[in-house]
């Protein structure tokens, strides 16, 4: 059998460790990762090995030269342009003629190779994935497969609430060359988004064989230092020729170990290497060849790679230096940083914990280094949750992190981008807008500044004026609680998708965000006046010009207040704004009930109002009161909006979560309407409500509903008006329904074994995968959804009573619970 090495990883996300090697030939063990998987290939009796080479390649190439030396035979493929993970074997076509192995240079796997073969020709399968259990898989590829282990059902990089399963794609196939004639030469193809899915359709015999062995994708930093960790405590069977010398204390040779070094395994330290006297070298510490360790110094789980200068007295922490790296005398490096090659550290300089440095750069005398050189600061690698970007003012989101994500949102667009940007009525908010606009600015972007304004406004200005995208920063403050919420925006001006903001997490991290000269720098076009547009746009849509109903307003924001009052006006309304405190009523894009909901039934209801209406500072999401006091919010007004688009508009699609009551389906069906549904996330909602707008007219008529306050309230009370009806009589007309959601704590490495559990023991019912996973039985459903940001598992339920829905909650709820506990015994063995 022959294999097809996948070399052409350049490991962006590995920078600076790959600032000048392609990600196969970073070290690992003081050997590129890729001659492990050379070495494990040869041990299976593998020794004809084509490999594939986009990004230098030339490093590969001169290092493995035919292979001769490594007891192999090598042949490479060199792609011009990417081609995609199928289309890199593809254009090795030549060298595959008979069933073969792909396999990836740059992942750490002791795994069987001959098991996975007999397995894959047991099944006379045309294609074999190779998968292995992970206890967390939103960065992989989820496999499910049946009984007999063909697969189901796969999804690339899930968020949690779709993770199905703790199955994951290694990336390792077994392949029958049949599947090279579903591909064109020199085309862009992809295994996982393409070919996988072509064989199913098909129904071609896919299957996939679970590995019980090692296996580490080598994918950013964290993962390379725990490669090392772990095959220093023999959790994976490599090849390396060091002699151990006293107890987990590996050497190769030349080693000089001067007198009174303290040595504390487990350890290796690589050939010509000099460890000078009093020196320290702890557990967990990877020393490559030719480095000189200074007197006195320490090392504590270091990564240290070939013709480092390590001098006298210098402490390194949990780091990892590059190859030539020079330490001066008296300095420090802290955990989680890398110093990228050739790298000068003179004396009594600190670097701080999580901090990269490029290569090539030189740290002069006494200099503490708390940001990444050029310019960063040590961010999470993950800047977006289910809520976007929050954090604390001048804590986690200062003036210096908005200029930078100014600067990468710009370089996330084209470079002629005119971007949209504008904040709510804080003086925070206001602050950190003009450092974003700084950012955009340094980027080459023209910037269109809406100045304080609430988020629907900028949404329907971008769309007025062909914007390609922009920015919103509101804020969440009472007393000293100061969070920030940032919304960025498309140039359909709804929120991003998650492709989009991992493009962005990326550009932010690695910093690779360009910088325009001096005179390319755009001046700020002031917008502010638009918002009078937005306003009279809005009056000329309500059908009945003179409305004459009473309301009161609850808000948070200002800016709304001085919206509101002239709008109203026009239309005879007889308002009543009231200040409330914005704590507690955001929660990403709904409402957190609280005591201001109970002060306002009361007010509606003493005052003899039409209804009552909580707004949050953004102004997007609305809470009802109807004339009696009673409570509208969540599914009771997603049904109402839905209720009021397929009475206004005939025939309309209404879109609304996966999560969302049953009745709703059964109004559209009264009223020949139909219904879409999508994931719980809203910018899934907003997404699709965008996509078919132009098919559907409903469709713009529920984004407004949904997503603009304003624009709501107009609209129902145009409809209330219209239809000469109160609105509790118009809630009334909404079916019953009953929902219960609960809340079940569960460990994060259970989450993928819990959906897994649930499919599997679920299979004979009618099951709906498209968020966590959906379970249809006896004429309700119940849905499991993974939180992305807490160790929990969501679980709604809807049901012909409200019994029945809370006893289907709870059997899952219990089920998880037994679930989570089973993983954690499994642990404790």
């Amino acid at each position: 059998m022959k294999a097809l090495i996948m070399a052409g990883g350049e490991g962006t996300r590995l920078r600076p460790l790959t600032c000048n090697r392609p990600k196969p030939m970073v070290p690992v063990m003081n050997k590129p990762v890729m001659e492990h998987i050379i070495n494990l290939l040869k041990l299976h009796q593998i020794t004809d090995i084509g490999v594939t080479m986009q990004y230098m390649p030339h490093v590969i190439q001169e290092y493995f030269g035919d292979g001769s030396e490594f007891g192999v035979n090598i042949k490479y493929f060199v792609e011009e342009t990417p081609l995609g993970t199928a289309g890199s074997v593809k254009n090795a076509e030549e060298f595959l003629d008979d069933t073969f192995i792909v396999i990836s240079g740059d992942a750490l796997t002791d795994i069987n190779i001959s098991e996975a073969i007999q397995y894959h020709h047991s099944k006379n399968a045309v294609a074999t994935l190779v998968l292995t259990k992970v206890d967390v898989p939103l960065e992989y590829g989820v496999v499910v497969t049946d009984e007999n282990g063909m697969i189901k059902r796969f999804l690339e990089k899930p968020s949690w609430s779709e993770v199905f399963s703790d199955t994951v794609n290694t990336g390792i196939y077994i392949l029958n060359p049949i599947v090279l004639k579903y591909m064109r030469k020199g085309e862009k193809f992809d295994f996982s988004k393409d070919l996988f899915p072509m064989l199913m359709q098909d129904k071609k015999p896919m299957y996939g064989y679970v590995a019980k062995k090692y296996w580490c994708d080598i994918g950013d930093l964290q993962a390379y230092q725990q490669c090392h960790f772990d095959i220093l405590d023999g959790k994976v069977n490599i090849t390396h020729h060091a002699k151990m010398i006293q107890d987990k204390i590996w050497v190769e040779e030349n080693v000089e170990i001067e007198n009174d070094v303290m040595l504390k395994g487990p350890i290796l330290i690589g050939r010509n290497t000099k460890v000078k006297s009093h020196a320290s070298i702890s557990s967990y510490s990877i020393i490559d060849s030719d480095n000189i360790i200074g007197d006195y110094s320490t090392l504590k789980r270091a990564i240290v790679w070939k013709g480092c200068y390590v001098g006298k007295n210098v402490q390194i922490r949990g780091c990892t230096l590059c190859n030539k790296v020079q330490i001066k005398n008296d300095s420090s490096v802290f955990e989680q940083s890398v110093i990228g090659d050739e790298t000068i550290i003179k004396e009594f300089a600190v670097v701080k914990p999580g901090i990269k440095i490029w290569p090539s750069k030189t740290i002069e005398n006494n200099t503490e280094i708390n940001v990444n050189l050029v310019w960063g600061t040590k961010y999470s690698k993950v800047l977006f949750g289910e809520k976007g970007i929050v954090g604390e003012v001048n804590v986690d989101i200062t003036p210096e992190f908005a200029s930078r994500l100014g600067a990468s949102f710009g370089a996330l667009l084209k470079n002629d981008a005119k971007i949209a940007i504008s904040c709510d009525d804080t003086n925070a908010a206001d602050m950190l807008k003009n450092s974003f606009i700084a950012g955009l600015l340094s980027a080459g972007i023209d910037v269109y500044n809406f100045q304080q304004q609430i988020l629907p406004i900028t949404r329907a200005g971008i769309k007025f004026y062909g914007l390609d995208g922009g920015i919103h920063i509101g804020t969440m403050m009472e007393d000293s609680d100061s969070t920030l919420f940032i919304d960025f925006l498309n140039s359909h001006g709804i929120n991003i998708n998650r492709g989009m903001e991992r493009k962005l997490e990326n550009i932010f991290v690695r910093e690779d965000f360009y910088r325009c000269e001096a005179d390319k720098v755009k001046k700020v076009v002031d917008m502010q006046h638009f918002k009078y547009y937005y306003l009279r746009d809005m009056v000329n849509k309500v059908h009945n010009q003179s409305l004459g109903l009473k309301l009161i307003i609850h808000t948070p924001s200002e800016l709304l207040e001085s919206l509101m009052y002239p709008v109203l006006n026009d239309l005879d309304c007889e308002v009543t704004i009231t200040k409330a405190h914005s704590k507690r009523t955001r929660v990403g894009r709904s409402f957190d009930l609280s005591k201001e909901t109970e002060f306002l039934s009361d007010k509606v209801v003493s005052s003899k109002a039409d209804l009552g209406v909580i707004i949050e500072r953004n102004c997007e999401k609305l809470l009802l009161i109807d004339e009696r006091g009673q409570v509208i919010t969540g599914d009771m007004f997603m049904a109402l909006a839905a209720l009021i688009t397929l009475e206004t508009v005939q025939g309309a699609t209404v879109i609304v979560p996966i999560s969302a009551p049953g009745i709703i389906d059964k109004m559209a069906e009264q009223y020949n309407g139909k219904v879409l549904r999508t994931k719980t996330s809203p910018v899934e909602v907003m997404g699709q409500m965008v996509n078919k707008g132009e098919e559907n007219i409903g469709m713009n008529h529920q984004f407004v509903l949904s997503f603009d306050a304003v624009g709501s309230i107009l609209k129902i009370m145009d409809f209330m008006f219209t239809h000469n009806i109160k609105l509790s009589e118009l809630v009334a007309r909404i079916p019953s329904f009953h929902i219960t959601k609960k809340e079940v704590a569960c460990p994060w490495d259970a989450k993928g074994k819990v959906i897994r559990t649930i499919i599997e023991e679920n299979n004979d019912e009618d099951l709906e995968l498209m968020e966590g996973v959906k379970i249809y039985k006896d004429g309700g459903w119940v849905l499991i959804l993974p939180d992305a940001e807490k160790a929990i598992c969501k679980v709604i339920g809807e049901g012909y009573s409200e019994e029945f829905a809370d006893s289907i909650t709870e059997d899952l709820v219990n089920r998880i619970k037994e679930i989570g506990k089973m993983g954690r015994k499994n642990e404790n063995i």
